[in-house]
């Protein structure tokens, strides 16, 4: 027994199934370690393109879950360190478990720049809730039972786990057995106890309010709240909207959702927000993406707050009552006390009324055929038409995540995976691989962009290889469409550095690496080719050609405000 086998027999411990990573020098000792479980098919070494791609796989793998189990990546010393920061500070951002495990140079040679050192410690911290630099054998057991305790309570998020090479080697006398209990000097997860004193306080605001909406962020999916907020906005005929991961949290069929709002959501979102006179906002941190003008939204209404951070009750804007804890505790409270005072409650007719009225004007407005080419919006539809309703879809960054944003309709809780707190290009693929191991049994969907797909394309290897069928569905404009819209609307049309030439043929690019490969240039094409693709055997590409003049709409102009939304192309005014 040394300090690597005692590594593995821990991650095993704590159920872990599948690894995503590259082998390297200093972490080449963990991986002699897994051979015997990965021969008997114990656990399962997914072999990445790039690191990168390992923590978004890791990342992708966890919220296909629902963040039941940690998704776990690793990587060697240095270089390969360091390519995981990406990944991992998407999953920081976004609250999502991931476990890095990182070897490190010998520990007489840390600090004197030997060959692949850097201090991945000090380069980590600010990117997980907790970083461990491991320095004697004996701590390994606790230390990974702390680290998939920290990464899934409370908040989730990722956890480094340093490993210097010769701690790996080193042998192990007495016996080490695997700890019944974290034990985190200084961790406090928050409490699951939720203060009825600030339940009553907010029931008597929802109960005044005349013009409730619910606004529903990422908390409200985590903590399976789906069911309890569609009561609650039954019960007080509160109109739904959401942030932009929050929209996988409430089915887009239930009536009174009208969709996510904020700097690229719906404007009837926006709209309806702007006229309440109360947002209860479930699970959101109001991050300056969805919120674009506090001082806005804020005016004239009463805002109450429930997030499991405490730290997050009014840091970005001023609140009336702030409720720590679980979403769904508490938003069960809150109706178990709002039936009590029920004859104290408004019909809200007229505002219910007034909230489909947005609706339909706006939709008359999004869904025209104005233009030449295939629309975004209709794409979106086809492809939702095209696949089952429990489908999960992955995206990248750019107009096409924007256009998922607006038109693809999600239809069960937790099947909508972004990256949308970092905005990570790249993220789409691997995260649609994680998954699909995740849930093999799902049609598995990425949504991408020519410019997101190219910086993790190669991972294409590892879907063949690896045997992981996809489809990405590559929304292609030969250009990093959101950098140039904002050059074009809002820099004067000072285009510069966005647009591509013709490589790549994407069709041959999926060839060259053994996936299949298709060009849909109709919306019958694009409905045939998703039907092969969900067939498939192998990862399959749809490439849709876009006119690079498309717009993501409806967009704020940057540093301006809800209500000055733009809707229509105002370069056709």
């Amino acid at each position: 027994m040394n300090g690597a086998k005692l590594l593995v027999n821990s991650l095993k411990m704590e159920g872990v199934k599948v690894i995503f990573g590259i082998p390297g020098l200093a972490n080449m000792p963990f991986y002699d370690a897994m051979l015997e479980e990965l021969e008997r098919g114990e656990i399962r070494h997914v072999l990445m393109a790039h690191e990168e791609g390992a923590a978004h796989a890791a990342d992708g793998y966890a919220r296909a879950l629902g963040l039941k189990v940690p998704g776990v990546c690793t990587a060697t010393s240095g270089p390969g360190a360091t390519n995981l920061v990406t990944g991992i500070a998407t999953a920081y951002m976004d609250s999502s478990p991931v476990i890095a495990i990182t070897g490190q140079v010998v520990r007489n040679s840390i600090g004197k720049m030997a060959f692949q050192e850097v201090d991945t410690p000090g380069i980590m911290y600010p990117v997980t809730k907790y970083t461990y630099s491991i320095k004697k054998t004996s701590e390994i057991p606790e230390v990974v039972k702390n680290s998939f305790y920290i990464a899934t309570t409370g908040r989730p998020g990722p956890v480094a786990i340093d490993i210097p090479r010769d701690v790996q080697l080193e042998e192990i006398k007495d016996e080490i057995k695997y700890p019944e209990k974290p034990t985190v000097k200084g961790y406090r997860p928050f409490k699951e106890e939720v203060n009825l004193e600030d339940i009553k306080k907010a029931v008597k605001i929802i109960i005044s309010s005349s013009k409730p909406i619910i606004l529903v962020g990422t908390g409200a999916l985590w903590s399976s709240a789906t069911e309890s907020i569609i009561k609650l906005s039954q019960l007080i005929m509160a109109p739904i909207v959401s942030t932009l991961p929050g929209k996988a949290a409430i089915p887009h069929d239930y009536p009174l959702y009208l969709g996510p709002m904020g700097n690229y959501g719906r404007a009837e979102a926006n709209k309806a927000i702007l006229e309440s006179d109360l947002v209860i906002a479930i699970g959101s941190r109001f991050s300056d993406r969805t919120i674009v003008s506090y001082d806005e939204v804020k005016k004239d209404r009463k805002i109450v707050q429930i997030n499991i951070d405490s730290t997050d009750l009014g840091k970005n804007m001023g609140i009336d009552v702030g409720i720590a804890g679980d979403a769904r505790k508490a938003v069960d409270l809150i109706l178990e006390a709002i039936k009590k005072e029920a004859n104290k409650s408004d019909s809200k007719l007229e505002w219910i009324k007034r909230v489909k009225e947005l609706k339909s004007y706006y939709e008359s407005i999004y869904f025209a055929e104005e233009g030449k080419g295939l629309k975004p919006w209709k794409i979106m539809k086809t492809i939702r038409n095209s696949i089952p309703r429990n489908a999960i879809i992955t995206t990248g960054v750019g107009q096409h995540q924007m256009w998922a944003e607006t038109f693809f309709d999600v239809l069960e809780p937790g099947t909508f995976i972004s990256s949308t707190g970092l905005g990570t290009m790249g993220f789409g693929f691997p995260a649609a691989l994680g998954a699909k191991l995740a849930r093999p049994d799902r049609v598995v969907i990425d949504l991408d962009g020519d410019g997101s797909f190219l910086m993790t394309g190669t991972n294409l290897a590892t879907s063949i290889n690896e045997e992981i069928p996809v489809t990405v569905v590559i929304f292609d404009n030969r250009t990093l469409g959101l950098v140039r819209q904002v050059q074009d609307l809002f820099q004067n049309k000072r285009i510069v550095g966005t647009d591509y030439g013709n490589s790549p043929d994407f069709v041959k690019f999926a060839k060259a690496f053994g996936a299949e490969g298709f060009e849909a240039k109709s919306y019958e094409e694009i409905e045939r080719f998703l039907k092969q693709a969900i067939s498939s055997e192998v990862t399959t590409i749809i490439r849709i050609p876009i006119d690079r003049e498309e717009l993501a709409l409806p967009t704020t102009p940057p540093g301006r405000k809800l209500s000055e939304v733009v809707v229509s192309d105002p370069r056709r005014a």
